[in-house]
């Protein structure tokens, strides 16, 4: 039996990842899912319904658990346990996808926990040196906008966001949408994204949210490419059609549910979320990486914004 591949889709969070892997597992060669494999990463998390739970990494997971286990009567330490624990595991994951998908590639999305992007990408080039690493990259300032929508029922509360969004005060106009706390968050998030995968050339393929879509059958040829898999429009059609926003949400493109995982789909949402000042912190956080992602070539856009927003209930 052949061994199933593995490669890997990695972006910041809220850069489309859920949908182009939605959209390759359209393909008849090619399972994508989500593990959380790398990060050594721990956190216990608000959810939108009011619950917690951990976000975790596998290798967190395998840290701790082999704390308890008896890895000496295996002729094992601690570090050579762990690290056959991990190589173990993504094995039988591979196998266990393959058996239940019929399919030979793996796709693993990743978004990486904040501060772990380096650590992420250098494991998987010590671990899976043959893997492909696909970076899906979008406009941070996108970024930050639907990352601040996505979290409005865990950690706004108490903001003039909140209370517009979510508890929907009668008459209020919203006069800033972001505060600088969640924006150096989110900025910093992207931006360590775009250092690690977009300026060291650590990944195999480059795409962007904005490309997706224009084209994302375009996209998907590309990515099918750099997986070694069918490429023909057969396929890549069957792909974009089974993903289009009002498939996957029951809305058109542009049509906003705030609280919604998928809240708009669309490109450029920011501008009617940014002030100057929101622009100048974002600018002083990841201007250099607005540049070398292409979305800027210098700081004018910022004096275009204005002084605060004016949006009012009803809008």
């Amino acid at each position: 039996m052949d061994e199933p591949q593995l490669h890997f889709l990695i972006s910041a969070p809220r850069s489309g990842s859920t949908w182009l892997t939605t959209a390759l597992n359209h393909h008849p060669e090619v399972f994508g899912t989500e593990q959380r494999l790398f990060g050594q990463f721990c956190e216990i998390w608000k959810n939108n319904n009011g619950s917690t739970s951990p976000r975790i990494t596998f290798d967190e997971y395998a840290n701790a658990f082999g704390m308890h286990y008896f890895y000496q009567f295996m002729n094992r330490d601690y570090d050579s346990f762990v690290e056959d624990f991990k190589s173990s595991f993504v094995r039988f994951m591979l196998h266990f996808a393959k058996n239940r998908t019929g399919k030979d590639v793996v796709v693993d999305k990743i978004t990486p926990y904040p501060g772990t992007t380096e650590f992420v990408v250098g494991e998987i080039r010590r671990m899976f040196p043959a893997a492909k690493i696909i970076f899906l990259v979008r406009d941070g300032r996108d970024v930050l906008t639907s990352g601040t929508f996505d979290w409005l029922l865990k950690d706004a509360e108490g903001t003039d966001r909140h209370r517009f969004f979510v508890q929907r005060e009668s008459g209020m106009t919203l006069r800033r949408f972001f505060d600088d706390q969640v924006l150096r968050r989110w900025a910093k998030n992207w931006a360590e994204t775009v250092d690690e995968l977009g300026a060291t050339g650590a990944a195999d393929c480059q795409v962007s949210f904005e490309d997706m879509k224009l084209d994302l059958e375009g996209v998907c040829g590309r990515v099918f490419d750099t997986l070694a898999v069918e490429n023909n429009a057969n396929v890549r059609k069957a792909c974009v059609e089974a993903t289009t926003f009002k498939a996957t949400t029951g809305r058109e493109a542009g049509q906003q549910d705030p609280t919604a995982k998928a809240r708009k789909g669309v490109a450029g949402d920011w501008k009617n979320y940014f002030t100057r000042s929101d622009g100048l912190l974002f600018w002083q956080l990841a201007g250099s990486q607005l540049k070398l992602a292409g979305y800027e070539d210098s700081d004018d856009w910022v004096a275009s914004l204005p002084e605060q927003l004016s949006i009012r209930s009803g809008d």
